[in-house]
């Protein structure tokens, strides 16, 4: 019969053509997933790396530091609160009530510092991101993470600043609105 069904060479050619455009298909597949989590893996291993070290040489003695210091500033505000009086420590009663209100301004200003405060620039991973962003012509972007932070710190600020009635540049709501008639 000449059918072009029934020619069983074009078929087995046929079969063979498919089954190594599958094998080369999966072998790719495999590679790219293979290679893939081994990109991931190695990212795990330097992120893991670099939290570890930037924990200890960088976010246990700056928290360890702040700490001290705001510790300090609080016992010398306590000692000064419970002096009986301003004559046992050389001073006028004027001079004291100066003394314990700057160290309770001080107080607060160490209780609003945050890490993100004080911590440095990584300005390696910083010329890192930017080289890769250029070479893509790409630019930068603030990740997620830190925009959601930069808002919940905004959020923490508004709070603070309504609980003790001020505002972010120190005035307070009451000095604002004094002259305004009800």
């Amino acid at each position: 019969m000449d059918t072009p069904w029934d020619d069983t060479r074009d078929t087995e050619t046929a079969w063979k053509t498919v089954r190594e455009a599958e094998w080369s298909k999966m072998t790719s597949e495999f590679y790219n997933v293979g290679y893939r989590e081994g990109i991931t893996a190695g990212k795990e291993a330097s992120v893991q790396e670099g939290f570890d070290a930037g924990f200890a040489d960088v976010g246990v003695p700056l928290g360890r530091d702040l700490g001290l210091v705001r510790g300090h500033s609080s016992a010398l505000l306590s000692f000064l609160i419970s002096a009986p009086s301003a004559a046992t420590l050389g001073l006028s009663d004027d001079e004291k009530e100066a003394l314990m209100q700057e160290a309770r301004e001080i107080v607060t200003l160490l209780g609003n510092i945050r890490y993100s405060d004080i911590e440095p620039r990584d300005l390696e991973a910083e010329r890192h991101a930017r080289e890769h962003l250029e070479a893509e012509g790409e630019e930068m972007e603030v990740s997620e993470e830190i925009e959601k932070r930069k808002q919940m710190e905004g959020v923490e600020d508004m709070l603070a600043s309504l609980s003790t009635g001020e505002h972010a540049h120190g005035s307070s709501l009451f000095e604002e609105n004094k002259g305004l008639d009800r």
